[in-house]
């Protein structure tokens, strides 16, 4: 070889190396194509200025201006991109064949080629109504076709002003409807699980009113469009014409989701009693989200779009920190949520990297979010399923508590009533009027008046009024009484004459006023007792009496007052009453079961008929038991205090009746029999002789 041949050799890889070296590659076609992806086969132009003509680009002289990329993702910019697409069909027949763009969000896309189908659309994007696409596709779609042996050059246009990712993909005809039943089944088990759920939660709040139900409904109905707006159904099926709120609707269900997110979230936590800073936080970023969702209508979509992105961050931090801190304080509902959102964020993460061209693109990788999505969903479903029961057993255990208080409060009123009713004092209750509310039985005895009388009107309209002087002295001297009782809200002790109903005399009462506080009221409570018994009660030191009565009843009511007025020295109140009442309880059982010999079954079905008196009566005149007596014997010290009552009957087993419990009674629905119970809790010391018709009571007055 001549040195001038060598020369020519070199000058030759000179100029056609560069080309062999760095030549474009074709996208090669074939029969059976199933989502190719071809980003990495394509060349890209950016025309920042959009300066660039149509004519320029598809004559070919710009060609070596087109560059390879690295990744996919060409992000939210305002340049107008040009893709050069070269396609080779090496086989021998035609190939019909669809370029997808795998993102439904772009603006505008606009194909030119040589040979392109003249019912092609050849500009589409949700910048146009949805009816003037190539298919019913939520995605642009080309369909092409390639001639055997044949290679083709297209040009793309691309103008958004979302995100711009080439997500490029060729199918064949045949594959790509195989894909599309594939993808309906996939998106149709996806938003079935939505809707599930959002039916689910709204027929359980309609049912319960539980509000956690109401706000994740919500929650995921915000979801639901995100996703169905984001994967191009919404502008597919719900507004294929509305332009303007196709472009504008997704940075304002983003928007949405944050905002019914942090509001489940705060309901769901319980944040307001766990973590009260972070909820008021929480209330304070939604009403800031509200603002900006407004505003979403009037700012261009790339800032609308970029801001509700941006806005998600903290949206997501505030809500992992909040199960994070709940979970720490051993909240139950946090555990559910945490390993939702970490199912959503994981789905999010390996998405974006898919998108970015770190990871992949699959069958995985490309559902990632919807998968997310999904396990979210019926996660925190679940959590909210599992809260509402933790809810629904404390809340059956506090309804068993409150049974069993229920039952307790009932026996106290019970036996507030017995000794509200037996005591001898007048007792009055008022408002903070000093209007009569409520009076015991002993009204009657000492004044005549019952409580209908009274009812309504004030303690001043029942103080002595008559011609002298002395009677109008008595109103003004109650009247400064009660005002010293509002003034310093202490106990007031006075004496006066009070009216009585049949007998036109002035009866000289004991009267003690003091306040009552209740939960949400206040009222008055009023005793009075003759002064004369008070009197003597306090001269008397030692008592020591004997009596006998006879069988009648109403002595049993007489004898009990008389032998048991003296401990007033001694006891509180209620304890007086109480031991009057249990006295008077075992006199009547004396004449009762004792001295008329009345069975417990006699008296049973006596009182069940409603003949109880008669067949009382009865017993009382028949000669068998009508001399018979009660024999008491009563002594009174300021150590004790000592009955000892005796009958003429038979006697009973009174360790059976001693063993007997309040409970068994009242499981059985015994109406009577109660009295050695009440007994038992009264005295201190209770002692029967063998044959059971005398007792011996006896109780302590100073037990210190």
């Amino acid at each position: 070889m001549s040195f001038q041949n060598i020369k020519l050799f070199f000058l030759s890889l000179l100029v056609f190396l560069p080309g062999i070296l760095f030549s474009e590659p074709a996208v090669l076609l074939s029969p059976e194509i199933t989502g190719k992806s071809i980003w990495s086969d394509v060349l890209v132009l950016e025309d920042k200025g959009q300066s660039i003509s149509e004519e320029s680009i598809t004559n070919g002289s710009l060609d070596s201006k087109f560059q390879k990329i690295s990744s996919p993702n060409l992000g939210f910019s305002q340049s107008t991109f040009w893709i050069r697409v070269l396609v080779k069909n090496p086989t021998e027949d035609t190939i019909r064949w669809n370029l997808v763009f795998d993102f439904p969000l772009l603006d505008e896309i606009k194909i030119f080629g040589i040979g392109l189908p003249k019912s092609l659309v050849r500009t589409l994007g949700d910048a146009f109504p949805f009816s003037e696409r190539n298919l019913d596709y939520r995605n642009p779609v080309f369909p092409l076709e390639t001639q055997p042996g044949v290679t083709s050059v297209y040009y793309l246009k691309i103008l958004s002003e979302s995100t711009i990712p080439l997500t490029m993909s060729i199918w064949t005809e045949r594959e790509f409807y195989d894909q599309l039943n594939k993808e309906q089944i996939i998106f149709g088990l996806f938003y079935g699980i939505l809707f599930v759920m959002i039916a689910y939660n709204f027929f359980i709040y309609i049912f319960t009113y539980e509000k956690s139900y109401l706000f994740y409904m919500f929650f995921v109905s915000s979801i639901f469009f995100f996703h169905f707006i984001n994967n191009g159904f919404a502008f597919q099926y719900l507004w294929p014409n509305w332009i303007f709120w196709a472009n504008h609707s997704l940075p304002f269900f983003i928007c949405v989701s944050c905002i019914t997110g942090l509001i489940f979230s705060d309901n769901y936590l319980s944040l307001k009693k766990h973590l009260p800073k972070i909820s008021k936080l929480m209330w304070l970023w939604a009403g800031i989200l509200f603002l900006f969702s407004c505003a979403t209508f009037f700012l261009s979509y790339r800032i609308a779009m970029v801001t509700s992105i941006l806005l998600t961050v903290p949206t997501a931090l505030v809500m992992v920190f909040s199960g994070a801190s709940t979970y720490l304080s051993n909240v139950r509902a946090a555990r559910y949520f945490l390993i939702s959102w970490s199912f959503f964020l994981t789905g999010v993460l390996l998405y974006s990297l898919k998108s970015l061209g770190l990871l992949p693109d699959n069958q995985i990788t490309r559902w990632t979010i919807q998968i997310g999505t999904a396990l979210q969903t019926i996660l925190l479903s679940l959590g909210l399923a599992d809260r509402i029961n933790f809810l629904t057993r404390s809340l059956r255990d506090h309804i068993r508590e409150l049974s069993h208080a229920k039952l307790k409060i009932e026996e106290s009123e019970k036996r507030f009533r017995e000794i509200f009713q037996g005591s001898d004092e007048v007792i009055l209750m008022m408002n903070e009027n000093f209007e009569v509310i409520n009076a015991n039985r002993a009204l009657s005895k000492h004044m005549g008046f019952r409580l209908d009388d009274l009812r309504g009107k004030k303690i001043t309209d029942l103080v002595y009024t008559g011609k002298d002087q002395k009677s109008d002295y008595n109103v003004m001297y109650v009247t400064d009484k009660l005002t010293d009782l509002k003034m310093t809200g202490s106990i007031i002790n006075f004496k006066t004459e009070f009216d009585q109903k049949y007998v036109k005399e002035p009866k000289e009462m004991y009267c003690r006023l003091q306040y009552i506080d209740f939960d949400e009221t206040r009222e008055v409570l009023a005793t009075m007792s003759s002064q004369f018994e008070d009197t003597i009660i306090q001269l008397i030191e030692s008592e020591k009496i004997e009596l006998s009565m006879n069988n009648y009843l109403r002595n049993a009511e007489i004898v009990s007052q008389k032998i048991t007025s003296q401990l007033a020295k001694y006891l509180t109140t209620v304890e007086q009453t109480e031991v009057r009442s249990s006295v008077r309880e075992i006199i009547i059982n004396a004449v009762e079961h004792g001295n008329l010999n009345i069975s417990f079954d006699e008296k049973s079905k006596a009182l069940m008929e409603g003949n109880y008196l008669e067949f009382l009566q009865k017993r009382q005149e028949d000669p068998r038991y009508r001399q018979k007596r009660i024999k008491i014997e009563y002594s009174f010290n300021r150590e004790y205090v000592a009955y000892r009552i005796t009958d003429e009957g038979r006697g009973f087993d009174h360790k059976k009746h001693m063993e007997k419990s309040l409970e068994e009674m009242n499981e059985a629905h015994v109406q009577h029999g109660r009295g050695i119970l009440m007994t038992k809790s009264v005295f201190d010391r209770i002692e029967y002789n063998d044959r059971g018709n005398q007792v011996s009571l006896i109780k302590y007055l100073n037990k210190d």
